[in-house]
């Protein structure tokens, strides 16, 4: 028996997704049909171009099998035609995904940029908290070893000048705890705002120092 356009139509069904698997890409899928088609169709051809010729019987087999690959060329146009269409639409989605990737790797740059920033500033205030801790471990020294007036009121001075640095520094820890905060670094903020409560307790404490001072 020859193949007939209806036994190619049922070996050449159109591609359905199945309940039972997961549903594949619209690229792999038009792949895939236009792949399939491909093959049967090159089949089919071979079958046609080998068919023998030399009867009633064998023509009408021969010019069933060429309508059915007329049939299936129209096939394989659109499947062409459906997996151009899929190409395009994965081109389109991997450029707006690009798009959207570009625009993250600015939002790092610029987020990096003010983390950069806030750390140096919490570095130079880290610094500066050191630099009054040592002054004030110098000034209990001093204060322990000053016998004479002038020596007091030297003393009184510098006392003076610390308290001054360390208010000055507790301001620049919460203005930084307060920019980092509003640019989400809540971490800096906190460790900002630590900071600046242990400056006013040592402040507090050299308030003490002061009374002690003034009753000499």
């Amino acid at each position: 028996m020859g193949t007939t356009p209806a036994a190619v139509r049922a070996m050449f069904p159109p591609i359905m997704s199945k309940r039972d698997k997961p549903q594949e890409s619209e690229l792999v899928a038009a792949a895939q049909a236009l792949d399939e088609g491909l093959e049967r169709f090159e089949a089919l051809s071979e079958q046609l171009q080998k068919a023998p010729l030399q009867s009633e019987k064998h023509l009408e087999r021969a010019s069933a099998t060429l309508k059915s690959l007329a049939d299936m060329d129209d096939q394989l146009r659109q499947r062409v035609t459906a997996l151009v269409g899929a190409i395009s639409r994965v081109r389109d989605r991997q450029q707006a995904q690009a798009e959207a990737v570009h625009q993250r790797a600015q939002e790092l740059q610029a987020r990096t940029e003010v983390f950069k920033d806030l750390l140096v500033r919490y570095g130079n205030m880290g610094q500066s908290a050191g630099e009054l801790n040592v002054q004030m471990q110098q000034f209990a020294q001093q204060r322990q070893q000053a016998k004479t007036p002038e020596e007091n009121a030297a003393l009184a001075t510098t006392f003076q000048a610390l308290q001054d640095r360390m208010a000055q520094v507790a301001i620049e820890a919460e203005d930084l705890s307060k920019a980092a905060d509003e640019k989400e670094f809540h971490d800096i903020a906190r460790q900002a705002d630590s900071l600046r409560q242990q400056l006013l307790s040592a402040r507090n404490k050299m308030g003490l120092l002061q009374k002690s001072f003034s009753a000499s």
